[in-house]
């Protein structure tokens, strides 16, 4: 027998009691105590750290420790915030999947769910530190060998990418580095992306493509959080107590 997690048990708890209440008040039907005791209440759902987001200076916290430490971790890390990339499309970049076009104009070929192909675009800074990265691992954008060689390369085998748990543990390595307390994922990161988008009022349209959204509802969830923050913004303010 197959068990859910306990938000999507809150979930489907949540539609039951909606449809309850709703055949209630048109008098379908009665609801006994049991039955009332056992909609009550749902299922505590634990805090999903994808959803934390990163501040500004944690974010630069994170890249500082990162760049004392290693160029390819402090890339990777640059790339995802640049990009909002989740994990597992970060271990698919090739060196092949940067596309320079005119007026400093990049494009990085993402491999998304389902093996979705998007475009994303990069700033010219992020392009400048990919190039300087390249160069400096003794690879060549214009070299067709390279160009099939992953981006990030693990330290264990030759041009071997890196696995969606080494960027896990690569994460967490330097959130602790940072001092930030607040448990911290690699999707954490895309999720900052999306809610600073939001918060600088970038179209739900553009976020949608940005991230690679299949279904908007995905993208409103980014909307609401940078709703919930600016509700909270007086916090910010320290002139007034």
């Amino acid at each position: 027998m197959s068990t859910y997690s306990s938000a999507t048990s809150a979930k489907k708890l949540a539609v039951a009691r909606r449809f309850l209440t709703f055949t209630h008040m048109a008098g379908v039907t009665v609801p006994g105590p049991e039955v009332l005791k056992f909609f009550a209440k749902s299922p505590k759902v634990n805090q999903d750290p994808s959803y934390n987001v990163l501040n500004k200076e944690e974010l630069s916290r994170m890249l500082s420790a990162a760049y004392r430490e290693s160029s390819r971790d402090y890339l990777m890390i640059s790339v995802m915030a640049g990009c909002g990339l989740r994990e597992g499309e970060v271990v698919e970049i090739r060196l092949g999947d940067f596309q320079e076009l005119e007026e400093e104009q990049v494009l990085l070929r993402v491999r998304g769910k389902g093996n979705k192909i998007r475009n994303v675009p990069i700033s010219p800074a992020l392009w400048h530190t990919v190039q300087r990265y390249i160069t400096s691992s003794g690879r060549s954008l214009t070299s067709n060998p390279d160009t099939r060689k992953p981006l990030f390369c693990s330290r264990v085998g030759t041009d071997k990418p890196l696995t969606t748990r080494s960027i896990q543990n690569i994460i967490k390595k330097y959130v602790r580095a940072a001092g930030i307390t607040k448990p911290i994922s690699p999707h954490s990161i895309r999720h900052t992306v999306g809610t600073n988008m939001a918060m600088n009022e970038a179209p739900l349209l553009v976020i949608q493509q940005f991230l690679g959204h299949s279904d908007p509802k995905t993208t409103l969830r980014y909307v609401r959080r940078a709703e919930e923050l600016a509700a909270k913004a007086y916090t910010y303010n320290t002139l007034t107590s």
